[in-house]
């Protein structure tokens, strides 16, 4: 959305500070104004310096302006905590602000290479696009652009092309080919969603790769798509309605869809997995969805696969801790990235868990970045890859 878009939600902010602690429990709820300790980092802070730009007294050619208003993961932590009318529009002032950052050639080197990236080879990563769909390699997985499978697995830029990180998308497959689902890929023909280009201001090439996802999956005739990615999740079901694309197929996260099997008596775990884990609700899998997080699906999950022990911690569901990979920050801001995901690691010890369990890619690449960082020792998987280890 344009700046001129958000001019009547610029002056709703009260300053109260009900956006820097989780209500009831007072434990801090915004990760940059927390690590930072400034005003202008705080949710309340950037929407004085978004009314600033707004009505010329403050310049985005201002490297410290553009700092601040970058310094966010996206949480929408404040959204849920906010009592004031313009609650659901904090982050859309922020993002309005770098969409005019963008209009007015302000720009940050490190998005600048995400935008290439994703003109080149339709990812964020600028990876070759050609190598899309190694990870599915010997999987022996239905070519979705060729054989017509009932459901299309949507693997994202960041499980496609972090090698760490192929279990998720193969144990994904994996799982829905045991429970006799109809699975197909579109291998390298497969491209970003967009979501990431929105966040960072870039309005226009988001804009573009949701058509194409319309266009393309429009054509193949599916039921359903299922992603294990959190953020493309969020942009098919939050972001694409806000540009009046309206998808004729079902969309599923992967926990959702493993819930569903698990109930239908599709999927039976029989093997014991010993392991205490705690569970992390992504920021996109949660409070992006508003009144439809995804928070109990996961939780059902776990608790069904034998030998889980689940315990929860403090901030969890929708008041739960951002890991700090979001909205660009993992790629303009690794220390805050790192930092944030580290506070968060910390809470996991505190329950006793050796295992932090998650359900998007951005998260658990996070936090495994963060435990090199910081020597926390925990260890870090996605829901599928525990769920294929009891089949």
């Amino acid at each position: 959305m344009a700046l001129d878009g958000v001019k009547e939600w610029l002056y709703g902010c009260t300053h109260c500070g009900t956006c820097k602690d989780v209500l009831n429990i007072f434990v801090p709820a915004c990760p940059a104004g927390e690590m930072y300790q400034l005003e202008s980092y705080f949710p309340s802070g950037k929407i004085l310096i978004a009314r600033g730009v707004s009505n010329g007294a403050l310049d985005l050619s201002d490297d410290d302006i553009r700092e601040r208003i970058y310094a966010c993961t996206g949480c929408l932590s404040c959204e849920q905590q906010c009592g004031v009318y313009h609650q659901q529009h904090i982050f859309e002032i922020i993002q309005a602000v770098r969409t005019e950052a963008v209009t007015q050639g302000c720009l940050n080197p490190a998005y600048m290479v995400m935008i290439d990236g994703l003109k080149k080879d339709d990812n964020v990563f600028g990876k070759p696009k050609a190598e899309r769909g190694e990870w599915a390699k010997d999987l022996d997985v239905k070519d979705a652009r060729q054989e017509n499978p009932d459901v299309l697995y949507y693997a994202g830029c960041m499980l496609s092309f972090d090698s760490e990180l192929w279990e998720v998308p193969r144990s994904a497959i994996n799982i829905m080919k045991a429970a006799g689902v109809d699975v197909g890929i579109m291998d390298k023909e497969e491209a970003c969603c967009g979501g990431r280009a929105y966040e960072i201001g870039y309005v226009g090439e988001f804009t573009k790769y949701a058509e194409h996802f319309l266009e393309t999956v429009s054509t193949l005739n599916v039921s359903k798509v299922v992603t294990s990615c959190s953020d493309g999740y969020s942009t098919f079901k939050n972001l694409y309605p806000k540009i009046n694309i309206e998808m004729k197929f079902e969309v599923l996260h992967t926990v959702e869809y493993l819930d569903r099997l698990i109930k239908e008596g599709k999927i039976k775990f029989s093997k014991n997995v010993p392991m205490k884990v705690t569970y992390h609700d992504p920021c996109h899998l949660g409070r992006h969805l508003r009144d439809d997080g995804v928070y109990e699906p996961p939780r059902e999950v776990l608790k069904s696969i034998p030998g889980i022990e689940m315990v929860e911690m403090e901030r969890n569901r929708e008041n739960a801790w951002c890991c700090g990979a979001g909205a660009g920050v993992s790629q303009a801001n690794t220390e805050l990235a790192l930092w944030t995901a580290n506070e968060r690691l910390k809470e996991a010890r505190a329950t006793g868990a050796t295992a932090l369990i998650t359900s998007c890619p951005w998260c658990e690449r996070n936090f495994k970045d963060a435990v090199r960082e910081y020597g926390e020792d925990m260890e870090i998987y996605d829901i599928a890859e525990i769920a294929c280890r009891a089949l």
